[in-house]
């Protein structure tokens, strides 16, 4: 699988990356042993990184990455996130946390989690207003310079954060969310990054499911499914971006791709030379598998027209419709 280098970092990293959102139980249930058999398949496949974080199942999911790590941690580039704090109790409470000491805890909490002595990239998992950057990028600094992280990166940061983050320390890593209905980030983030040096793992390239073909207007989750609250899935415009996703697999079809829509989707992200890797999660190794060979061939630039032609004619299907997925750190996992 193709690699590309991670911004200013010397992190090499496959164009697909293991995502582990789900092992953290919060989208339809999870199964441990199937996410650590996950894991695997997708090292098998060519994946070398996986993306975590502390508040996927608080733990859960990092504890899963850290039995993968045990057995083949030289092949693998674990990155994770902190910056989303929790409080157990009759109810789970969820915050955003991006002060230093309190990213300084939750790294080494992470590193025992993972069992590591060092974590390859370490991300603020998203803003805070009113935190102070010199405090929360000098915590990471700072980590650095003790040998717990390699690299630093920022998650659903918009350009005022980034620069306000960059005035403290450079950044090697910029995590947003990006697909064909969600191009935000296109106006500003990708041109600030391409400036600064500054590697882009996207998160959701498929749209969350909308984007392999098996949805429909009809189509309904699971009780304790984000999806199920989610603008994209349930706003006025989603029966358009059905009608988009139609349209876009003929595209693929016409195209020969073996993996249909899913595989169009990707190409598309990773067209723009910003993009170092593209993050796809599964719940079991079938999945990871199929993800995996999704890092087909480059969009061409017939494709790219046909997708441009198709969006053109469904203009409410990539309107935006909030800042994260899920727009709430409450649903943060």
């Amino acid at each position: 699988m193709e690699r590309r280098r991670l911004g200013g970092s010397d992190l090499e990293l496959s164009v697909i990356g293991l995502g582990t959102w789900v092992f953290g139980g919060r989208w339809g249930g999870a199964d441990d042993e199937e996410s650590l058999a996950a894991c695997h398949a997708a090292l098998d496949a060519g994946v070398n990184w996986i993306d975590t974080a502390d508040i996927y199942g608080q733990g859960r999911a990092e504890r899963i990455v850290g039995r993968a790590l045990r057995e083949r941690r030289d092949e693998v580039i674990v990155a994770t996130k902190g910056g989303v704090a929790w409080e157990m109790g009759p109810e789970l409470r969820i915050w955003r946390e991006a002060g230093g000491d309190y990213l300084r805890m939750a790294c080494d909490r992470s590193l025992r989690a993972l069992g590591v002595d060092v974590i390859d990239l370490y991300q603020v998992h998203w803003p805070v207003a009113g935190a102070d950057p010199a405090d929360t990028i000098g915590a990471l600094v700072d980590l650095r310079d003790q040998g717990k992280i390699r690299a630093i990166g920022v998650s659903n940061y918009a350009v005022a954060d980034l620069e306000a983050a960059r005035a403290v320390a450079s950044l090697d890593s910029y995590q947003p969310g990006y697909h064909l209905f969600r191009r935000g980030i296109e106006a500003e983030e990708l041109p600030w990054c391409a400036a600064n040096g500054v590697g882009v793992i996207a998160y959701g390239p498929l749209a969350h499911g909308l984007l392999t073909g098996k949805m429909s207007e009809a189509t309904t989750f699971a009780t304790g499914d984000w999806r199920a609250q989610s603008e994209l899935f349930t706003d006025e415009a989603y029966p358009e971006r059905v009608a988009a996703a139609r349209e876009l697999e003929a595209v693929a079809r016409e195209a020969g791709r073996a993996g249909g829509l899913a595989e169009l989707a990707v190409a598309w992200v990773l067209r723009r030379p910003e993009i170092t890797s593209a993050i796809i999660g599964a719940r079991n190794p079938d999945q990871a598998r199929r993800n995996a060979a999704l890092a087909g061939r480059p969009l061409s630039a017939d494709e790219e027209a046909a997708i441009e032609a198709v969006l053109a004619r469904h203009p409410d299907a990539s309107r935006p419709y909030g800042h994260g997925e899920p727009p709430d750190p409450t649903a943060a996992e």
